[in-house]
């Protein structure tokens, strides 16, 4: 929920985005028969075209036509947009996140087996309100995997609860860079924004979070808290 959040409600958020975790056919050559059935000689032999020997028109019958190439397989990274694109167009809030979950899963598929365990360790961490180690966890996955950007926003997530927004909009930006459809880092940049008494960059950030995934469950309130900040009044 984009809205000022108390410490408690930080490390919950941090926790949660933590979690989130594939035809040619040969015919033979029939040879011409000549017109004239005395014209057996050696120049209307060489005149017709030989027909194929009987074993090699054989084989040329019996070739079956190419096959038609596969398509490419997909790469992760094109089924991480397809499930972006289906998002946006989610009928429901059920069926969005559904799709949410399918995105986040793609999003971590390449995390090495050590990488998830610093995550394990810094959402331990942050259960403790130990936001320093848990962001070190983080910073020590970030360096062994650092092409995996769903990890920059992983430790933004944990910047943003314990109160660092500069630190966690310079994360957010790493990772929208590489995955410019990722609603949860623009509803974080969102939240960011809001704590730093940004709220015209807070609402744009919001607003493109609404078009990557409509259906996002609270917008509606989200939205008004945000639009309020910017008009002046109190949250």
């Amino acid at each position: 929920m984009v809205c000022r959040m108390t410490d408690g409600r930080r490390w919950l958020m941090a926790g949660a985005v933590l979690l989130c975790s594939p035809a040619l056919t040969f015919l033979p050559v029939q040879a011409a028969r000549a017109a004239d059935p005395a014209a057996s000689g050696p120049t209307a032999r060489s005149a017709a075209q030989p027909a194929l020997p009987g074993s090699q028109a054989g084989r040329a019958k019996a070739t079956p036509p190419a096959s038609s190439p596969r398509p490419p397989r997909k790469t992760l990274h094109d089924r991480l947009v397809d499930a972006e694109k289906a998002l946006a167009m989610a009928g429901n809030e059920k069926q969005a996140g559904e799709i949410s979950e399918r995105a986040e899963a793609l999003r971590s598929r390449a995390l090495t087996g050590s990488v998830q365990m610093l995550i394990s360790d810094s959402h331990d961490a942050l259960e403790k309100h130990d936001f320093q180690q848990a962001q070190d966890d983080l910073t020590a996955a970030i360096t062994i995997q650092p092409d995996q950007s769903v990890l920059y926003r992983q430790r933004a997530a944990i910047r943003l609860a314990a109160g660092d927004s500069n630190g966690a909009i310079a994360d957010l930006g790493v990772e929208l860079q590489a995955d410019p459809g990722d609603p949860t880092a623009w509803g974080m940049l969102a939240e960011a924004e809001h704590e730093r008494h940004e709220p015209e960059a807070a609402l744009k950030a919001f607003h493109q979070m609404l078009l990557l995934n409509p259906k996002s469950p609270d917008s509606d309130k989200q939205l008004k808290t945000l639009e309020q900040a910017r008009d002046g009044q109190q949250d």
